[in-house]
């Protein structure tokens, strides 16, 4: 894929995913998300408040990135969930992560790394 449809495609992506009606609803009914885009990486940010940090679990297939975190909602804990479905695979992209202030950054870095799969489970750091 050239460097030009790849930027087209990620550029549909970002306008098609803040200008869908269900991102609104999810926002309100699980957490919010925003995805970023920088020269270097994809950050996407997850707001969690009232959140068990050890319930946290980040894992990433093809190109899907998922977020899952038990949440108290209503004085009730749920577990909630967000996917997110890139226009390309990341798993051969480094991925990390950092929660702090109740809030879950995710860095996807744009270079790929041919000889490597990402796992399936991403580690968060802890702040």
């Amino acid at each position: 894929m050239n460097d030009d449809n790849w930027i087209h495609l990620m550029d549909e992506w970002l306008k098609n995913h803040f200008l869908d009606p269900l991102t609104s609803i999810l926002d309100e009914t699980e957490f919010r998300i925003d995805v970023y885009e920088t020269e270097k990486e994809y950050i996407v940010e997850a707001l969690l408040p009232n959140c068990l940090e050890n319930s946290i679990h980040l894992s990433v297939r093809k190109n899907l990135l998922t977020i899952k975190a038990n949440i108290q909602d209503s004085g009730r804990w749920e577990e909630k969930q967000r996917t997110i479905d890139f226009p390309i695979p990341i798993t051969q992209n480094p991925i990390c992560a950092i929660y702090a202030n109740q809030i879950l950054e995710i860095f996807i870095r744009k270079e790929k790394q041919l000889n490597k799969i990402q796992s399936t489970t991403i580690p968060i750091q802890f702040l």
